[in-house]
Parts: structure tokens; sequence; C-alpha cells
């Protein structure tokens, strides 16, 4: 594709609107995993915060269909926005959306790609130690990747957390900023903003978990601190590869450790 397709085009979108569509994808993606008694039983029943109700099928079950829900929907709004007035015919319309939502890699892409793994080589170095890669565990690769995703929490892990996030943050809220206009710096530097507050839930969680006393506070405090950090920084560097390369991250490969 031509490298045309890679820089910003004029503004077509105020930055207000741009701005209310980063709030708006953020809300739809996260509401829904905390305010309902499927998503968050721990809201409704606290007592059960001790029991491990994330990793529980069910509720894990319940989240993905809300984000995948939520995901859909931010993507077709993004469409409608991408296309209005400017195609005639469906296959040009999603040629469009394809194009600005990062939805594609080309092969001379797929080396820039392997920059996010490097960021990981001190975990790996660790799992070399253990024991735990494959040629270490005695496992092969796809008896290792399969023990990954087997269950539940794997798949939340691994596959639609990562993909969902990617989809909604990068694709569509990246998207959403660039036809407004804005510089890369811009995007690269605010946009992840979001990303990271998304998080900032588990704060409450972790507070009631340890205790409601002063230094449950203190700890979830510095919990939600820390995690707020490294998920905005982690989108820094996601939001630069979209923004240089013009596709997401690997299909989502990126964030899988970050899921854990």
């Amino acid at each position: 594709m031509p490298r045309s397709l890679f820089v910003e085009p004029p503004p077509e979108l105020p930055l207000s609107l741009a701005h209310f569509l980063n709030l708006a994808f953020t809300c739809i993606y996260v509401l829904p995993l905390i305010i309902t008694k499927w998503t968050n039983p721990a809201l409704f029943r606290p007592d059960v915060l001790a029991t491990g109700w994330r990793n529980d099928p069910l509720v894990i079950k319940a989240r993905l269909l809300s984000v995948s829900v939520a995901t859909l929907l931010s993507c077709c709004i993004m469409h409608v926005i991408i296309n209005a007035g400017h195609y005639d015919d469906l296959k040009t319309g999603l040629q469009s959306t394809v194009l600005h939502l990062g939805l594609f890699m080309r092969n001379r892409d797929i080396l820039a790609s392997l920059v996010t793994p490097v960021l990981y080589t001190g975990p790996f170095y660790a799992a070399y130690l253990s024991g735990d890669l494959p040629f270490r565990s005695g496992r092969s690769l796809s008896e290792h990747i399969h023990a990954h995703v087997q269950d539940w929490p794997g798949i939340r892990n691994y596959v639609a957390g990562p993909i969902t996030e990617e989809l909604v943050w990068r694709s569509c809220i990246i998207a959403a900023y660039r036809l407004a206009g804005v510089s890369r710096g811009y995007i690269i530097f605010m946009t992840p903003l979001s990303f990271g507050a998304a998080h900032l839930h588990h704060g409450y969680e972790s507070y009631v978990k340890l205790g409601r006393t002063r230094k449950a506070l203190a700890a979830a405090g510095l919990n939600t601190l820390f995690q707020f950090t490294y998920t905005t920084l982690f989108g820094f560097h996601c939001a630069f590869l979209f923004c240089r390369r013009g596709y997401r991250t690997s299909f989502g490969n990126s964030l899988a450790r970050l899921n854990r």
C-alpha cells in the first residue's frame, strides 16, 4: 500500500468529537464489566471477593460476551464515521474501514512486530531458567500453547482480552484522533491514558478484598498506581507501532502477558 496511507489525514472530525468517542468507547467497554451481577458479582456480594470469582467460567463467559459486543459496536460506529458520505458501495466502505483501523499487515511489517517480544526478554529468560519454555519442559510448542489456552482463563488472557483491547484502544480510538488531524505525538502520548484509566476500577476491588482498612487503602492505591503506569506506558509503545507501521501490534499478542 502507498506510503501516503500512513501519514495523518486532513482533519475530518472536530477534536471534541474525538475526545467524546474516546470516552464513549472506554465506557462502552469498561462499564458493563463493573455494573452487572453477571460480570462483577463481587459488587453485589462482597463476600465472594476471596473466592476467585474472576476465574469462574460463567463470569468469564459473561465478560467475553460483554467486551465482544462493545468491540463490535465501537468498530461499527467508526465504520459509519469513516465512510459517512465517502463511498458508494459496501466493498469500498469496508476497505476504507480496514485501512483506517489498521486491520492488515504487510509482509515487510512482520519484523517490526517483533519489537514487542523483545520487551519480554527478562520473563522469557526466567521461564528458560525455570524450565517452562517448550524445549525445556519436554512439551512441543503446540502442546505448550494448548496448555495456556485450553480453559476459559487462558482464552480470556491470551486471546479475547488482548484482541478486543487493541481493537478498541488502538484501532478505533486512534482512528478517531487521526481523523481529527492531531499529531502523532499527541496520539502516542495521550490516547493511552484512557487505556490506563480503564484499569483503575481494580483499585476498589483490591481495597475491599484486603479488608477496607487504612493499610488496605494504601496497598490498593499503590497497586492501582503501578497498574495505571505500566498499562499506560505499554499503550505508548503500542500506539507508536500503530502510527509508525499502520497496523495493530501482531493481532493482540503484545498484550497477552499484561493480561495474565
